[in-house]
């Protein structure tokens, strides 16, 4: 089964009553939220109603919030890329 990976990029400030209801159907609350919905013609639906202000991708299993969270986490600790020769 396929999902819509679907992440709110702009805030829906300023957008109408209806725009705004479409949001908080897709669970959509927050700027760079990110849900995942079944591929679905009421899901695509309200995908273009609001889709300046949405990303979406088609995956094939979604992610729980905590693989989410873990995946954004940057790598622990630090490297070097280039080494520094001293000049002189």
């Amino acid at each position: 089964m396929s999902f819509f990976k679907i992440t709110l990029i702009r805030s829906g400030i300023g957008m109408t009553e209806r725009q705004n209801g479409v949001l908080k159907a897709l669970g959509l609350r927050k700027r760079m939220k990110t849900v995942y919905q079944p591929v679905s013609p009421q899901a695509a639906g309200m995908i273009m109603k609001v889709k300046e202000l949405l990303a979406v991708s088609e995956v094939d299993t979604p992610l729980t919030q905590a693989e989410i969270h873990e995946k954004r986490r940057p790598p622990r600790g630090f490297f070097v890329e280039k080494p520094v020769r001293p000049e002189g």
